[in-house]
């Protein structure tokens, strides 16, 4: 970014009433103030702007603004991160008025909101130099009450790319904007999720959901996948509690449930789900049903899963068929009793939208 000398002299002028040394490097690691100062060699992968960085025995902060300009210094300590902060704050706050820009971030998140009109869009495109046409997901991660904020978080553990950008959406989500050259679809996304989730868990202690959009195409479509990846959010902890990564595209069945209204989820839950099948389809039973589900219907493959022999397996199936009509060795059945059961988790207070 071209920043004009008179800007740079009142710059040199803070940094050297510091009592700690701070330097503010281009991505290439040119020096632009102290002008002449050493370069600096930034790490191949991209620092999340707003976030203080350990490069070796430096400190780096990124600006949010494209191209990108980092504040460094060799110092450490608390304070001295505070004062990276506060430098950070009074440089944005000082090109924003001299040059009517806005927060690179704040352009994309509102573009996810889908706050900006396409005339408003065209004029942010230009002034960040941010491409329009590119095969980009939305992936949107959400922490439960942590301590530090999910950006902060990922920001500090997450690998982007050049082309990859990370989005403080709240403090216990942020969205990640995925550039899909060289991802093979689905399968690696959720592995790139996994790997994420992973490393989030062994190195902060934390656990979080994801929850991943569609691809689109250009920066407009953008806000339609990150809706998706909130709606997958929404709707996947709603029916499947035990996972942690929800593919919108794969919540077909569970995006219609939720389309019904809550009394006629309860009506049709309950004619299988009553007093007469209470004892029935207790925790065992259920269980049983739901490996016989997982196993696509194979008795022998569930029986060997669940530790029981074949014919006990079979008992039970029997038995519910005795009881309800519903042979679950039978698709048309199985299919039958899996959406009234799942229409019991819907018939419930449905869950709060994420921000």
């Amino acid at each position: 970014m071209f920043i004009e000398k008179r800007h740079i002299r009142k710059i040199t002028k803070v940094f050297e009433n510091l009592s700690i040394p701070l330097r503010l490097v281009e991505a290439s690691g040119q020096c632009i103030v102290p002008e002449g100062g050493n370069a600096f060699a930034l790490p191949d992968t991209v620092l999340s702007p707003g976030i203080n960085h350990r490069v070796g025995r430096y400190l780096c902060r990124g600006l949010d603004m494209n191209p990108p300009l980092y504040l460094v210094t060799e110092s450490t300590g608390t304070s001295v991160e505070d004062l990276l902060t506060v430098t950070d704050a009074m440089l944005m706050s000082m090109l924003k008025s001299s040059y009517s820009i806005s927060g690179f971030s704040d352009v994309y998140r509102r573009v996810l909101r889908q706050e900006l009109s396409s005339m408003e869009i065209g004029s942010h495109v230009s002034e960040h130099q941010i491409v329009v046409d590119m095969k980009r997901s939305v992936l949107l991660f959400r922490f439960e009450s942590p301590q530090k904020s999910a950006y902060t978080i990922l920001g500090e553990l997450m690998p982007l790319s050049d082309t990859d950008v990370l989005i403080e959406m709240n403090h216990t989500s942020a969205a990640l904007i995925k550039d899909m050259q060289g991802v093979d679809g689905l399968e690696d996304l959720n592995q790139y999720a996994q790997a994420v989730r992973e490393t989030v868990l062994e190195e902060a202690g934390l656990d979080l959901l994801v929850g991943i959009g569609e691809e689109k195409n250009t920066l407009m479509q953008l806000g339609e996948s990150y809706a998706e990846a909130k709606h997958a959010l929404e709707v996947g902890y709603l029916f499947q509690p035990e996972e942690h990564i929800y593919i919108y595209s794969r919540l077909l069945l569970e995006r219609f449930l939720m389309g019904i209204p809550q009394e006629d989820c309860q009506h049709f839950h309950s004619l299988l789900f009553n007093r007469r099948t209470n004892k029935l389809f207790n925790e065992e039973m259920l269980q049983t049903i739901d490996m016989f589900f997982r196993k696509d219907l194979n008795l022998s493959d569930t029986a060997r899963q669940l530790f029981i022999h074949r014919n006990t397996l079979v008992y039970r199936l029997d038995k519910v068929q005795r009881l309800t009509g519903l042979d679950l060795r039978h698709f048309d059945d199985a299919v039958t009793f899996k959406i009234l059961n799942e229409l019991g988790k819907c018939g419930k207070e449905k869950p709060s939208p994420i921000e």
